[in-house]
């Protein structure tokens, strides 16, 4: 290397320095100036179904501590994610908008899509009002934005001194998504829910001083289901009469076992509920050890925590098997959703609320107003008119079948509108919260039917971002594509 050339790494070498130095000066006299805010306890998990919670009513003993927690915490009876899958309801999570706002859909995952970094997330609208942003995931696919050094020296100035982040981990100060490699294989019980709360124990204590807002993601309840010794037999599959599936050729959890989800020889329906009910109930265990250190530290009682899912999972409902992404029934969409702070939100809410609420229901709570037109509502009013739950999916073209899908309900009256063939079903959620009974030809809802379809079509073309899309898609490498196929996100 040239002297020359040593002098302009130097050069780079120390602007870096000074900036980091001015960075880190404005933020600590920033927090100083600001009022003290309540902590923020994000706790999400990938995969599980409401109605699998004894907090839901479910038979079985799989949740004792998420229980406990709901009874000292607002309980939404009726919330619904925005997509059938990570991808499209974290999105939604995160910055409060639809998924086709956010722009995580495009290419599916032929090509790896980041959440655009022109959408506000919730970290980035917090970071500013004094708040450590922190974040531990699990999901692979949720992992970091790699090769940054390929994107140039703007990029990594702008990553590294200026904060700006792409994907999921924008905004986060710290964003700790180094189980991610390993979840997906699953050939050994890998990084699970005691690895993520030991990560998220440690961050809470080293912080929990500060006024913290930290995301905290467990993916124990999505497939393959392999709970650890001793839970695997927790539940028992003989309770029931067998109900033997076909093993599919494909991914798809289409009137079969998805390939991904095969265990041994096991067919049996019941065998891979009893396994999925043994992944909750360990990280049950897992998020009681959470919530005894919030309690030691004083953050049970004094922030702001929320529990939900992202998704939920196909358990035979319309002969679709442990599986998501390929509907928008409320097997995939009904998510668990509770809210505490102190004692100030307690018992059971029976209305329609969907993901976009939570984060102008955050900001509400902390005081932070923005300019951004938030659709959602804050969870803590009751009677709000008109509210309207809206959501998509879109899989990539090689998956065959039903690729796009939208639904809205309003009123517990839910149309799912499939573009490819044209089709429409509609069911009222007041009295068929399973969907069983398909009322689209009941001319009683005619008038009805055409009103949602109006209002349908307009939220699934209206974007109140118009974000552009991110440019620099690459293509995935194989130890991407493989890690994807074993969670059943490519075929």
């Amino acid at each position: 290397m040239s002297l020359k050339s040593i002098k302009y790494v130097f050069g780079i070498v120390l602007v870096i320095i000074i900036l980091l130095f001015l960075q880190f000066a404005f933020r600590s006299r920033k927090s100083t100036n600001e009022a003290h805010k309540p902590s923020i306890i994000l706790i999400t998990v990938c995969t599980l179904r409401a109605d699998h919670l004894g907090c839901y009513g479910y038979s079985r003993n799989t949740s004792p501590n998420i229980d406990l927690f709901a009874k000292d915490a607002m309980l939404f009876t009726k919330c619904s994610s925005h997509g059938p899958e990570t991808r499209l309801s974290f999105p939604s999570i995160l910055s409060g908008f639809f998924p086709h706002e956010t722009r995580p859909r495009e290419n599916g995952y032929i090509k790896h899509v980041p959440l655009s970094a022109e959408v506000d997330t919730l970290a980035e609208i917090l970071q500013p009002e004094g708040y450590k942003t922190l974040a531990v995931v699990s999901n692979f696919v949720l992992r970091k934005q790699p090769n940054l050094f390929k994107q140039g020296l703007k990029a990594l100035i702008n990553y590294y001194i200026f904060g700006e982040r792409i994907g999921y981990e924008q905004g986060f100060e710290v964003y700790d998504d180094s189980l991610t490699g390993r979840v997906p294989l699953r050939k050994k019980k890998g990084p699970n829910a005691n690895n993520v709360t030991d990560i998220a124990v440690k961050l809470i204590k080293k912080f929990h001083k500060e006024q913290m807002f930290i995301w905290i993601q467990y993916s124990d309840t999505h497939g393959p289901y392999r709970p650890p010794a001793g839970y695997d037999k927790l539940f028992s599959h003989d309770e029931y009469p067998p109900h033997n599936l076909s093993l599919n050729e494909s991914k798809s959890g289409r009137g079969g076992i998805p390939i991904y989800q095969k265990q041994g020889d096991h067919r049996d329906l019941n065998y891979y509920i009893s396994q999925y009910d043994g992944e909750i109930r360990y990280m049950d265990e897992h998020i009681g050890r959470l919530i005894d250190t919030l309690k030691e530290l004083g953050l049970y009682d004094n922030a702001i925590i929320i529990f939900t899912a992202d998704h939920g999972e196909g358990m035979g409902e319309h002969d679709y098997y442990f599986a998501h992404g390929e509907n928008l029934y409320n097997s995939l969409i009904h998510v668990p959703l509770m809210v505490k702070y102190g004692n100030r939100l307690t018992g059971v809410r029976e209305d329609f609320v969907q993901h976009i609420d939570i984060v102008p229901t955050i900001l509400k709570m902390v005081g932070v107003e923005t300019n951004l037109p938030f659709r959602g509502f804050d969870l803590r009013d009751e009677n709000i008119t008109g509210r309207e739950i809206f959501s998509e999916m879109s899989l990539p073209r090689n998956w065959g079948g039903d690729l796009d899908k939208f639904s809205l309900v309003s009123d517990g009256l839910k149309l799912i509108y499939t573009p490819q063939r044209q089709c429409y079903e509609l069911f009222n959620l007041n009295d068929d919260f399973q969907e069983e009974n398909n009322l689209i030809n009941d001319e009683r809802y005619n008038q009805k039917v055409s009103a949602l379809k109006a209002e349908l079509h307009r939220l699934s073309k209206e974007d109140l971002l118009k974000t552009k899309t991110d440019s620099e898609l690459r293509d995935l490498t194989e130890e991407e594509i493989e890690k994807l196929k074993s969670l059943g996100y490519v075929r």
